[in-house]
This record gives C-alpha cells, structure tokens and sequence, in this order.
C-alpha cells in the first residue's frame, strides 16, 4: 500500500530546534501500526515533508500524546574525576516506559562532562524546564496551529533559534534585562526537539567540536526509518545540504552562560552526480 498523503510541516532546517522536531514527527509516524510500505519524509525550500497514509491532525494528535508522556527521572553521574555525584543535568528521559538517551551528558567522556546540548545553568533543571513546556502546550483540538503555538514564560532547552535571540545574541539573558516572563517559547517545538534528541535521533554523534555541531538536510524522498541516519550525515550520495552550528556561548568565551544556538550556517551542498 502507497501513502497517499503529503504533509507539509513549515519546519526551518536552519534551526535545530525544528531540525530535531522533525526527526521526532518522522519516528512517531514511523512507530504507527499500518499497512503502508512507501511512509517516506524529505526537506525542501518550504519545510519538511512527510508522505503518510494518515492526515496531519492524526499526526499531531499522535505527537501530542507522545510528548505528554516525557518525564525527566533525576539520577547520579560522574564528576571529572569519576566520581560519583548528582547534578541537576544527571537523569534519564522516558516516554510511556521507555528510556531515551541523556542528550545532556557527553559520551565522548564516558559522562564526566555535560553535552554542548545542556544550554540550561545550574539554577534550572530538566524538571522544572519540562514541567513548565507541559502546563502550556494545547492540544492540536484547541490550537489548530499547534507546532507554532506561543506560550510566554515557559522555559526554554536552547535549541530553537528563533527564542531569546533579542537578548542572547548581543551576550546577556533575558533575564538580566528584565524581559524574561515575556520571552515567547514554542512548547510543541522545544518537546519535540527534547524528544528527538533523546528517542529519534543521534545527536552525540553529530558533535564535531566542543561546542559544535554538523548534520545533514536531505532533499531525496527516504524511507521514515532512514530519517536518522540521514541527518547524521552516514548515507552516502544524498542530495542536500550540510550545515554547521555552535552554541551562542561560544562567542563569548568557555565561561559564558548563555548558551543556546543560533541558526545554522550551511557549509557544503550536495546535488545529483
């Protein structure tokens, strides 16, 4: 059986928020029961694309539930000298009783060192950050629009671009100048984002320096279960575009506390042989 229907989601594939969001939308379509053997996903100038057999408000009431069920459950870790310790990024994600990946710790250094992905301070956890996102997010029954509806005074993971800029990008918080409570945050990108980072995809392994990253936007129409791989740039001979980014912080010096990202910056572009 071929999906029939296309579903054009206005995801930005400069921004690793949306980036991570669509990975999240691919593997819970992906994670659907159906008949269908041709469910493929793909980027294109005016967003992310996905061929399914199901309508998009089936979609998004799927996502819905899903992130519903995210709980950070807090934990132990190492320090850099292996020993054992708490800090607020040490837990674990689940989602309906499965465990995701921590995309806060590195595994580069058998988790003594947080990710480039953990953009919070130590005076705010996963906790706090996941309960706020949830007591704000509508479902797609009452906000139609529901990948892009804003919620203010929500906290933010750092991965969308398009979130304290204003403040961030001349190297101060938002709060620091008094605007914090007033800062819009998209709730359904950032648990999208939490849960393709943690479920949907391999962001550890995209890392290519201490604070950056590389991945990969394909235009070649792939099957959903391909999405991950895609993006993590291990299929040879797609069509595309790479893109690097590091995190806001990093202009500023290793000490800096902000640091969220900015849009991504596109490096190489790959088109047909």
């Amino acid at each position: 059986m071929k999906a029939e229907r296309k579903i054009l989601l206005p995801l930005d594939e400069r921004n690793f928020a949306h980036v991570l969001a669509a990975l999240a939308l691919g593997g819970i379509a992906a994670e659907e029961p159906s008949e269908c053997d041709d469910r493929r996903c793909w980027w294109s100038e005016d967003g992310f694309t996905l061929q399914l057999p199901i309508e998009q408000s089936d979609l998004l009431q799927h996502a819905d539930k899903m992130v519903r069920s995210l709980r950070w459950i807090e934990g132990l870790g190492v320090d850099d000298k292996l020993k054992i310790t708490s800090k607020a990024h040490h837990g674990l994600l689940k989602r309906d009783g499965e465990t995701g990946t921590n995309p806060f710790l590195s595994l580069v250094t058998s988790g003594a060192e947080s990710s480039p992905l953990k953009t919070f301070s130590g005076q705010v956890d996963p906790v706090k950050i996941l309960t706020s996102q949830l007591e704000r997010l509508q479902s797609p029954k009452k906000n139609f629009n529901w990948l892009q509806q804003r919620a203010i005074g929500a906290n933010s993971w750092g991965f969308d671009s398009s979130v304290g800029s204003h403040a961030y990008d001349l190297g101060f918080g938002s709060n620091e100048e008094g605007s914090g409570d007033a800062d819009p945050v998209y709730p359904a990108i950032e648990l999208l984002s939490l849960a393709g980072a943690a479920f949907f995809s391999m962001p550890h392994s995209w890392q290519a320096g201490e604070e950056s990253f590389h991945f990969f936007i394909w235009r070649d129409h792939l099957p959903l279960s391909l999405a991950p791989l895609a993006a993590g740039g291990s299929i040879d001979g797609l069509v595309g575009t790479s893109y690097a980014l590091a995190t806001r912080g990093a202009a500023y010096g290793k000490g800096a506390a902000y640091r969220y990202f900015p849009e991504a910056s596109p490096i190489t572009t790959h088109n047909n042989p």
